[in-house]
């Protein structure tokens, strides 16, 4: 009865909003479909045959009641996460969904943003890349299929197309989202081939052009607001964004050079940015001289937190028996007991990751980002439950602390690339990303009852 709740809305959108929605792309058009969508999880046996415009606007304005968010209607009383266990599989459903639930409606307006909102709204770029990507693995857990039709209503209206520059990681990320979707839920689809068209002749062109440029991060913005070592992957957070759909898309289509493009160039990063010192890598080259305010060596927490959640999310599509997966592992492993021990007594990262407790706010992209690693690394046999474990259980737990009543996830440190300010009122896309896929993990291993060894 959900998936013909979420036909009907989608039809009657289409047929009574889609005019507005082209003419003002930023409009609560969008919102008003992505609300009345979420309405689809516990409302199974109304007529759905028209949308009430009136009673959409109304139900925009009351997001977080309990009959919008399914999420909560079906979870019962949400139990309380500390940092002794986690809660249960539902109580998680219940959270991730709530969360995904504030978001959504808000993807193409981000009122609340008051800096680089304009960067925040570029569609099938990374901001909203980071989103798109733990949504499809909200799909794959709930129930209910608003997510997986909202993937599929927005690489629609992105025509499957990748960001403005082919050879920037950062306008790959999106490419994730496509494969998934070409994966899991369009076999039978007449044009299938085009959801993955533009992503192979994207990555094609540059493995034809294979960029040899120098990794170091000069200061040599071009017009388009990026460096010249950009067309390779110079910074930390591309090891989030492009290589784990280069894998994707190798699994995808069978063809190993896509594969063999980002093991070449996910080694070359990784070679000129870790320091075997720390365990760590540098966000750039320019960070290597740089020091915190307290005096130490500047690791970036968001900055480790992408290479640690990519590791995890590449292993996703390297074979146990690959000869190349051991260098994940290894590097995976080293980065784990690092920030195992860096983890603050409040379950967060400081964002300058060696100043500790001498930065309290508990930021949630960093912490985000290792939550997720954690649980992936304990559910796939990488880490020790007994060992990791209680760093789990702290991180999820501090992240929960961050959401507002309303589903809004706080303490999101704003777009940068180093430690900056930040409060309980800053949220971002890209934190919320980090938590959904962290809480899809520990949704996983409390379903299968998993009990610490």
């Amino acid at each position: 009865m959900q998936t013909v709740c979420v036909d009907k809305m989608l039809t009657a959108f289409k047929k009574n909003h889609f005019s507005t929605f082209k003419k003002y792309t930023l409009t609560p058009a969008i919102a008003l479909f992505s609300v009345s969508l979420l309405g689809c999880g516990d409302h199974e046996n109304r007529d759905d045959s028209t949308v009430n415009q009136a009673a959409v606007s109304a139900a925009s304005n009351q997001l977080n009641s309990s009959k919008l968010n399914s999420s909560e209607a079906h979870s019962g009383q949400k139990k309380q996460v500390s940092a002794s266990e986690l809660p249960s599989s539902q109580a998680v459903l219940a959270t991730i969904e709530k969360v995904a639930n504030w978001q959504t409606p808000r993807i193409d307006s981000l009122q609340y943003l008051n800096f680089k909102r304009g960067e925040s709204l570029e569609a099938g770029r990374w901001v909203q890349g980071v989103f798109y990507i733990s949504l499809t693995e909200v799909a794959e857990r709930s129930a209910n299929p608003f997510y997986k039709k909202w993937i599929a209503f927005k690489g629609e209206e992105l025509n499957w197309q990748l960001g403005p520059h082919y050879f920037f990681g950062d306008d790959q990320l999106i490419g994730q989202t496509y494969v998934w979707y070409y994966q899991n839920h369009e076999k039978n689809h007449e044009n299938k081939q085009d959801i993955l068209a533009p992503t192979k002749a994207a990555f094609d062109a540059l493995i034809a052009e294979s960029p040899n440029t120098s990794l170091e991060f000069y200061n040599d913005m071009n017009e388009d607001g990026l460096h010249s070592c950009q067309r390779r992957w110079c910074w930390a957070d591309a090891l989030f964004m492009a290589p784990p759909t280069w894998f994707a898309l190798s699994q995808a289509t069978g063809d190993p050079r896509y594969a063999e493009y980002a093991h070449k160039e996910v080694r070359a990063t990784v070679d000129y940015l870790f320091d075997p010192q720390y365990d760590l890598l540098y966000r750039d080259s320019r960070f290597k001289k740089e020091q915190d305010p307290f005096g130490n060596q500047l690791f970036w927490a968001r900055g480790s937190g992408w290479v640690f959640a990519g590791l995890a999310r590449m292993m996703e599509y390297i074979a146990a028996d690959d000869p190349q997966r051991e260098f994940y592992e290894v590097l995976f492993k080293k980065m784990a007991a690092k920030l195992k021990n860096l983890q603050k007594k409040d379950g967060s990262w400081a964002m300058s990751l060696l100043a500790g407790e001498k930065m309290p706010q508990p930021e949630t992209s960093g912490t985000g980002f290792f939550t997720y690693g954690i649980a992936w690394g304990i559910n796939n046999g990488l880490l020790s439950s007994e060992e990791y474990m209680p760093t789990l259980t702290k991180g999820w737990a501090v992240l929960n602390s961050a959401i507002h009543p309303s589903g809004k996830l706080g303490w999101v440190q704003q777009i940068g690339d180093s430690p900056d300010g930040v409060s309980y009122d800053d949220s971002q896309v890209y934190g919320v990303g980090a938590f959904l896929l962290a809480g899809s993990e520990i949704y996983d291993m409390q379903k299968a009852n998993y009990i610490p060894k």
